[in-house]
């Protein structure tokens, strides 16, 4: 009988022997390389990843990368046995750690930076006392790379203060308000040529001097150099043959967008503007990017292209934002072009001398270490090696493209261009054949151009159990899906969605602080209340998706397409079609096939925006200019009152046939009586009127122009923290609307109640003593009992009026507090 206990002993006795040692370190050696190497490459799209399972991830997996790093460099440093390799290993592995964050790893406002590089360099120090061991061979190229990684980290930790007090990134926000104020009453001051609003910094500013201007006392550039410093102005009228020709307006957008970035970042850091440089930029945003108002003339194909130009210019904005907030471009290029010839520089250095070391060890191929892996005589610890340096040396080369093919370099060329600084020994014709070849090289879009998708009547009976599962066992780390809640599929943008929010902005007066309500552009009256009478934006985006879903129900009832319960086989053909062929028809009819013309049009953009607003209330209600608690209790008793009436209809024919049921039994003919009812019921009795007494043209053409109206609407916030987050997932297209009306000085609309909420970011400082608690609780009671009786009164669902007013009571005194 075999002896279980002495089987055990000895498997453990084997593992402690210096062979065994060795292919366990050699084996953790390559698949942590391997991990970090693919974690090098994925950070490039960190910043543009939708998907919450692959951020859960990568962020994990950082997190324990230095855990593990430092658990192999001292299994390393304790073996019993000598190896040349060690040390090689040690210092690819304390690398490719340290490249890990080359981009999304930290950014100019993380102050905690420095720790990490502290880290970093620790790490360094140890790795050097694996190359002091002695008789050891190829010292030169080992301590050489070892210290111009050391010399990387010190020169970051130095780049990020430089960044950090530098007026183009760190104090960007403190300088520009003043220096756009400044000059209003001087008319002999040169910056005063605001007639069309373009007289905004782009580059430059960091070479001049500033002083404090008397008796305003406010910052004012003193200007030594005035040909280094870029506006907008001076890309505009630059009349050099690249930025004269009929591409030009590339090559200027890049510039318009950064310069609108960093207005938007004094909004995000909380740093109010003056008025009249906000009239400017209105002024600016409407004459040069979006149109005039009476551009009716215009030709649908120009149209379009004003459309595509608008939203580029706005994802190139964004796109800067999330460089400034979520990774290291500032850093790199805090000091222009000259700080990213320092940061290639030091890749070239670090390539040259980890292929030094890659020949210097052929050595080992001629002796033998004490302890070594070989297969067929081939010595297996020195191809894996080479493998190692390969990976580090790709490494390099990727961050050389990356920044070199970012936006940060394009538009520090163009300004180079503007300033007359490009590189004399070349002629003009290849200078420009330069530049150009950098903006039609890219190695990813600015925005990911996509907007998420939710359909409330085929996931408000859905049970995630599994993932709830999943969620308990992971102890939270996988993410939490609750009842109600499956997201659909990403869809990219339509153009027509485009072109029709372009057209809604122009209709819009945009002169005032907040958007007016525009009831003639809502063609019949008929349905005039489930747009103006509902004064919580969640509402109406729960009650028109509703209705929408069910319009698309009758028109696909229409196309004959089968709309009973599914099989299993073809719901899993579905699934499958969707997942890997990634179907461009995530709707119930397919457009291409069964629709024509404007119908085609009217439809995609009102299912599109239908479903993308569901979305945004459901999974990113900060976003929405309700308060915080008003969107997940308007959600939560519709999808209650939802299941309780769908809970057995398992076929989407199933579902329209009960909708049209409840909307028939609770038909009113008055408005007062509309409005009392639930969600569930307004939204099936919105359908029903637009069934009976719209054609499908109508119909649809009513439905796209309510979503473009409402999409427009719900962006104006006073959240602007959500907003920024949102953007290390690469951001929604509802931030860039948000952008563009804070740039035009719109704050809200009016077709929502004033929720109260703070216009500021920033957290007001609370006093720990009771006397303030207090006072502060009780000047806020009138004002919260006020906002809960207007909630009391507008909303309305299966019967939970108490538990709503004081939820939401509680949710305003939240508000206010903070």
């Amino acid at each position: 009988m075999v002896d279980v206990g002495s089987v055990i002993a000895s498997f453990f006795i084997m593992l402690k022997q210096d062979l065994y040692v060795l292919i366990r370190i050699e084996l953790l050696v390559a698949l942590v390389t391997l991990l970090f190497l693919v974690m090098f490459v994925m950070d490039f799209y960190r910043c543009r990843s939708r998907s919450s399972i692959v951020t859960t991830i990568l962020k994990t997996l950082d997190g324990l990368s230095d855990h593990i790093v430092v658990y192999l460099l001292g299994a390393m440093r304790s073996a019993d046995f000598h190896k040349q390799l060690f040390p090689v290993w040690a210092i690819i592995l304390v690398s490719l750690r340290a490249s890990l964050g080359y981009l999304s790893g930290y950014n100019i406002a993380d102050r905690e930076r420095r720790v990490t590089e502290v880290s970093n360099v620790i790490q360094f120090i140890g790795t050097g006392v694996l190359i002091s061991t002695p008789a050891l061979k190829f010292t030169k190229p080992l301590w050489s790379l070892w210290a111009i990684l050391t010399l990387r980290s010190v020169y970051r930790f130095w780049a990020h203060g430089g960044a950090v007090k530098s007026l183009w990134h760190g104090r960007s926000s403190e300088f520009l308000p003043e220096y756009l104020r400044v000059g209003k009453d001087d008319q002999h001051d040169w910056r005063n040529n605001l007639d069309n609003g373009e007289n905004y910094l782009v580059y430059g500013e960091t070479d001049q001097k500033i002083k404090i201007k008397k008796p305003e006392y406010v910052l004012q550039l003193n200007v030594t150099n005035p040909n280094s410093l870029i506006t907008l102005d001076k890309v505009r009228d630059c009349s050099k043959p690249l930025l004269s020709s009929s591409i030009s307006s590339r090559y200027y957008d890049m510039t318009l967008a950064f310069s609108l970035s960093r207005l938007l970042r004094c909004r995000i850091e909380d740093v109010p503007l003056h008025p009249d440089s906000t009239i400017r930029t209105r002024n600016l945003i409407t004459s040069h990017i979006i149109g005039d108002q009476d551009q009716h003339a215009e030709s649908d194909m120009d149209t379009a292209k004003t459309a595509t130009r608008t939203f580029k210019i706005l994802e190139l904005e964004l796109a800067f934002i999330r460089d400034y907030f979520c990774t290291l471009y500032p850093v790199v290029f805090w000091r222009g072009l000259l700080s990213l010839f320092l940061s290639l520089l030091q890749s070239i250095a670090t390539f040259a001398v980890a292929l030094w070391l890659a020949v210097d060890i052929r050595s080992l191929l001629k002796e033998k270490d004490d302890v070594e892996i070989r297969v067929g005589g081939f010595n297996v610890d020195l191809i894996i090696t080479w493998v190692f340096l390969f990976f580090m040396m790709f490494k390099e080369v990727w961050e050389m493209v990356t920044y070199l093919l970012s936006n940060w370099t394009r538009l520090l060329l163009v300004c180079k261009y503007v300033q007359n600084q490009c590189w004399h020994i070349m002629d003009t014709g290849p200078t420009e054949c330069l530049i150009s070849s950098f903006f039609s090289s890219k190695l990813a879009d600015p925005w990911h151009g996509r907007i998420d998708q939710y359909e409330f009547l085929q996931s408000c009976t859905y049970k995630p159990t599994f993932w709830k599962i999943a969620h308990a066992i992971t102890l939270g780390k996988t993410p939490q899906k609750l009842d109600g809640r499956r997201s659909g599929n990403t869809i990219k943008i339509p153009e027509c969605v485009k072109v029709a929010v372009l057209q809604e902005l122009r209709r819009l007066d945009l002169n005032g602080q907040q958007l007016q309500r525009d009831v003639r552009s809502l063609r019949f009256g008929r349905y005039e209340w489930a747009l103006f009478r509902l004064t919580k934006c969640s509402q109406s985006i729960l009650v028109w998706h509703i209705a929408t879903s069910l319009c698309e129900i009758k028109l696909a009832q229409g196309k004959n397409i089968d709309l009973s319960k599914p099989s299993f086989l073809r719901s899993m053909w579905s699934w499958l079609k969707e997942q890997v062929c990634c179907s461009s028809h995530p709707f119930l009819v397919d457009e291409n096939i069964s629709l024509k013309g404007q119908l085609l049009i009217n439809y995609r953009i009102a299912n599109s925006l239908s479903r993308y607003c569901a979305y945004l209330l459901v999974y990113q209600s900060e976003l929405l200019p309700d308060s915080f608690i008003t969107p997940e209790w308007i959600f939560e008793t519709t999808l209650e009152y939802a299941c309780n009436n769908l809970k057995d209809c398992e076929s989407t024919k199933c579902r329209y046939d009960t909708l049209m049921a409840i909307a028939q039994e609770a038909v009113q003919d008055s408005e007062l009586g509309k409005l009392a009812m639930n969600i569930v019921q307004q939204g099936a009795m919105l359908a029903k009127d637009l069934i009976d007494n719209e054609d499908e043209e109508n119909r649809w053409d009513i439905l796209a122009g309510v979503w473009t109206k409402l999409l427009v609407h719900i962006a104006p916030s006073w959240n602007a923290e959500a907003h920024k987050n949102g953007l290390e997932s690469g951001g929604e297209l509802i931030t860039l609307i948000w952008a563009l009306l804070w740039h035009c000085g719109v704050a809200k609309s009016s077709m929502w109640d004033d929720d109260r909420a703070p216009e500021s970011t920033a957290q007001a400082p609370q006093e720990n003593t009771t006397e303030t608690r207090n006072t502060q609780f009780a000047d806020e009671q009138e004002p919260i009992r006020a906002s809960s009786l207007d909630l009391d009164s507008d909303i309305t669902a299966n019967g939970t009026y108490g538990s709503l007013k004081q939820g939401n009571s509680l949710g305003q005194g939240g508000l206010h507090q903070r």
